[in-house]
């Protein structure tokens, strides 16, 4: 679908400017799916008349797509979806390759902006069932936020853009090979990848580390100024000195340089600066107005589990050191990568995994962050590092 919208809120307006545009995106989204299904079942021998259930997850936008229902809504206030409930619909309907009768299931939505995937998030790490409180965040372009315990849940969503998928940087990638995942700031500049290959761009982890070694070498200073060239020379060492440049007039540091490494060049500019501050200014400041709503503190919470892609290969340590997690949170912090995933797997091996999702629809409260007088000033506050 990248070719009609970047994110979700490019889509939704694709879907109302364009008569076909709802169907588009919903075609586009069952071919792919079937060429999964296709793959799965060559590579393991199997007929597709032979699966006879599929249980999905992810953000409202793309579950409302998937279902054939209008998105316009979503994007305007005061921001209603069609459905929230869990969805029972035949394969046929969808025109899904798998068993005729078979059963596609939408596990439910709490809110416009989230989702199914955080149900299922839920799911997977126990919050729910949880006598303590816990904090579940998952970073995407969205950073959906959920705090609370068996006694009730209060979730939220930060428009933290995408600068934590590398989608917002210049030289920004995916979490795909050749990312550069792994900065290390030293006399000079080194990296890993993803896969070990030569670099393509870097990722968020990469930006993560970077900034926040940055901040300890004296390249940036707490407000998010990376410093010049000329500040640079004799205060820093000679190698690293070097890779400070202009770029349309503001620094940017060099990671890698065909003269250097041998291979395309990859920078830090100051806007990739900004908006990483924007980013993580917007996820500090949903956490602070969740706890402030739950009355509780940093002290009070058990966990802290951090889903997604993102949130599993990022150096913990890091994401402190820029503000983006609190440091009081440095011996509570437990990745559980794919949570949505596991969560629609124990959804589609269980009965009583699908009755979990709905209670924890039920009892999570959504805020609506825009609609919170404190988040404004959270955010301002969260924007420098420290």
């Amino acid at each position: 679908q990248s070719p009609y919208g970047a994110d979700v809120m490019t889509r939704i307006d694709y879907t109302m400017t364009r008569a076909e545009g709802l169907s588009l995106l919903g075609q586009l989204l069952r071919d792919e799916i079937n060429r999964m299904i296709h793959h799965f079942c060559y590579q393991y021998k199997i007929s597709s008349q032979n699966i006879y259930e599929i249980v999905f997850v992810g953000n409202t936008v793309m579950m409302h797509i998937l279902a054939g229902f209008p998105v316009k809504n979503i994007a305007v206030s005061p921001f209603v979806p069609v459905v929230c409930r869990r969805l029972e619909l035949l394969s046929r309907d969808l025109e899904l390759d798998i068993c005729k009768q078979g059963r596609v299931v939408i596990l439910p939505m709490i809110s416009s902006y989230v989702g199914a995937d955080t149900v299922a998030a839920i799911l997977s790490c126990g919050l729910h069932r949880s006598s303590k409180i816990v904090l579940l965040i998952d970073i995407g372009t969205n950073g959906e936020i959920a705090l609370g315990n068996s006694d009730g849940i209060l979730a939220c969503s930060t428009a933290a853009g995408p600068a934590f998928e590398g989608a917002s940087i210049e030289c920004g990638l995916g979490g795909v090979f050749g990312a550069i995942n792994r900065v290390y700031i030293g006399e000079d500049i080194d990296y890993t990848t993803i896969g070990g290959v030569s670099p393509k761009g870097i990722c968020g982890s990469g930006i993560v580390d970077a900034v926040a070694q940055m901040l300890r070498s004296g390249l940036l200073d707490k407000t998010g100024r990376l410093i010049s060239p000329e500040e640079a020379a004799g205060k820093l060492p000679a190698d690293l000195s070097d890779r400070i440049v202009l770029k349309d007039n503001n620094p940017a540091i060099i990671l890698t340089s065909p003269y250097k490494d041998g291979s395309k060049e990859i920078y830090i500019s100051q806007r990739d600066i900004r908006e990483v501050q924007l980013a993580k200014g917007a996820i500090r400041a949903g956490i602070e107005v969740l706890m402030k709503a739950k009355g509780v503190s940093c002290d009070d919470i058990s966990n802290v589990y951090l889903a997604g892609g993102f949130g599993n290969y990022i150096d913990y340590r890091h994401a402190m050191d820029i503000g983006l997690i609190p440091k009081e949170f440095s011996e509570k912090i437990i990745g559980i990568g794919n949570g949505a995933g596991v969560g629609a797997k124990m959804a589609l091996l269980s009965k009583d995994a699908k009755k979990e999702a709905n209670e924890i629809k039920e009892k999570t409260k959504y805020i609506e962050l825009s609609a919170i007088q404190d988040f404004q000033t959270y955010f301002i506050n969260s924007l420098e590092f420290r």
